[in-house]
C-alpha cells in the first residue's frame, strides 16, 4: 500500500506540466548565478570548489521545497478526497510516511543534475582532480538532510492547514526560522559571548555547515533525524484528528 501511494504521487508530479516546470526554472536559477553572475561565480575562485553551491542552494530549496509539496494533504483536504483516503483500512502513519517519502525521491531525483557541477568543477581543477571530494560528499549529506528536514515541515504545515497557498507560506517562514531564527537570535546582546554558540545549535544552518567541513558528526545526524521526527509525529497528530 505504502508502495502504490508513493508510486502515485511521484507519477503525478512527474507527469505536471508545472511541476517539471519547477525544476526547469531551479536550475536555471542555479546556473546564472553560479555560472554567470561574478559574485557567485565558481569560476572567479582561486580555489576549485563548490562553496557557492551549497551556499545558495539551501536558500533556494527553502522555497522550492515547500511549493512541491504544498499540495501534500492540503489540497486533498480542500477537494475533499482527504475522507476518501481516510476511509480505506490505511493507518495515519503509512499516509505519512508515504507522503515523506515521495517528497524525498522526489528532490533527491531533482538534485541529482547538480551531480554535473562537481563534474565540470573536477575537470576544470588545475591539476585536473583538485577537488575536496571529502567537503563534497559531506556537503550532499548535509543538503540531502537538510532537504528531508524541509520535506517534513512542508508535510506538517500541509497536514495543518486546508489551503495550498497558507501551506506553502507557513512551510517558506518555518524553514526559514529553523534555517535562519536561531541564527539570528544568537546575535542578540542577550546571548551573544555568551550563549550564542549553543543557541545557533539548535538551527539547521549549523548542522549543515558542520557536514560540509567534512564532519560527519553523530549528533549533527541524530539532530537531523529527531527533527524530521518530530515533524512527521506532528502531521500525524494532525492526520489522526481528522480520523476523528
Amino acid at each position: 500500500m505504502v508502495l502504490a501511494l508513493i508510486f502515485k504521487d511521484v507519477r503525478k508530479f512527474f507527469t505536471s506540466l508545472v511541476s517539471v516546470t519547477s525544476l526547469i526554472i531551479f536550475y536555471v536559477l542555479m546556473g546564472l548565478i553560479l555560472w554567470v553572475f561574478p559574485d557567485y561565480s565558481l569560476l572567479n575562485g582561486y580555489y576549485s570548489n563548490l562553496d557557492s553551491f551549497f551556499t545558495i542552494v539551501p536558500l533556494v530549496l527553502m522555497f522550492l521545497i515547500p511549493a512541491l509539496n504544498m499540495n501534500a494533504l492540503a489540497q486533498e483536504k480542500e477537494s475533499g478526497t482527504i475522507d476518501l483516503l481516510l476511509t480505506r483500512p490505511i493507518s495515519s502513519s503509512i499516509i505519512i510516511a508515504a507522503k515523506f517519502i515521495s517528497g524525498v525521491i522526489i528532490i533527491t531525483v531533482g538534485l541529482l543534475p547538480s551531480l554535473l557541477y562537481v563534474y565540470s568543477i573536477y575537470q576544470l581543477g588545475n591539476p585536473v582532480g583538485n577537488l575536496d571530494m571529502g567537503g563534497v560528499g559531506g556537503s550532499y549529506i548535509g543538503l540531502m538532510l537538510l532537504c528531508m528536514v524541509f520535506t517534513a515541515l512542508s508535510i506538517f504545515a500541509s497536514s495543518m492547514l486546508n489551503n495550498n497557498i497558507s501551506a506553502l507560506l507557513f512551510s517558506i517562514l518555518i524553514c526559514f526560522l529553523g534555517y535562519w531564527g536561531w541564527y539570528l537570535i544568537s546575535s542578540l546582546s542577550l546571548f551573544y559571548g555568551t550563549w550564542d554558540y549553543w543557541v545557533q545549535w539548535l538551527g539547521f544552518d549549523f548542522h549543515y555547515t558542520e557536514l560540509g567541513k567534512g564532519l560527519i558528526r553523530l549528533e549533527s545526524l541524530l539532530y537531523f533525524i529527531s527533527v524530521i521526527t518530530l515533524f512527521l509525529f506532528g502531521a500525524y497528530v494532525n492526520i489522526e484528528k481528522l480520523k476523528r
